[in-house]
């Protein structure tokens, strides 16, 4: 008699499981949920930058968490090859610093996932529902494989790892390597 209760009891446990963490942990919003940054930088024959770091309402309209307090900076980045000559994504390398010259890391989307799950406290989750969050940052991250043509425009999400919350981010300046002339633009 015992027994029957005790399947029963599981059974119930394991459909509320099941039923209740489906879909995806989080829903990010498709690229774009919002206008492209504007170029900040203009030249004629080379890379041009636009970016936008993601203060902490707009991080939940875009990705339905505070990635600033999770210690995640999200910056909204546009690229345009302007010259005649294509220039190799893989070659660019981002660098984020604050005001006082503080260098936040860059970091995988998958990173930045964890960082948010383990600030809002998830620690049980279907494998699924997280690969699914996973994908769908990784689906809105800036693409930097293969080569940006001319005339080209790219646009997508980097991540920076930041080690105390971040609520403001006045100061801080976004530079690219790797395409000749580096570029540096101060986020608004």
């Amino acid at each position: 008699m015992n027994t029957g209760k005790i399947l029963i009891v599981v059974n119930v446990f394991c459909l509320l499981t099941v039923a209740g963490c489906g879909g995806q942990l989080y829903k990010v919003a498709p690229l774009p949920a919002s206008t492209p940054p504007e170029l900040s930088t203009n030249s004629a024959g080379g890379l041009n930058l636009g970016a936008t770091a993601l203060d902490g309402d707009q991080s939940v309209e875009q990705f339905e968490a505070n990635l600033p307090l999770a210690g995640v900076i999200a910056v909204d980045v546009r690229l345009q090859n302007r010259s005649s000559e294509p220039i190799n994504a893989n070659n660019l390398r981002f660098e984020l610093s604050d005001g006082t010259g503080a260098k936040f890391k860059k970091i995988p989307p998958k990173k930045a996932l964890s960082r948010v799950m383990k600030f809002d406290g998830y620690s049980f989750y279907r494998v699924d529902a997280r690969q699914r969050t996973l994908e769908n940052y990784e689906a809105i991250a800036l693409k930097l494989d293969g080569v940006i043509g001319p005339q080209e425009d790219r646009r997508g999400f980097l991540f920076f790892e930041s080690k105390t919350e971040s609520s403001s981010f006045i100061g801080m300046t976004l530079s690219v390597t790797g395409a000749g002339i580096p570029n540096s633009l101060q986020l608004k």
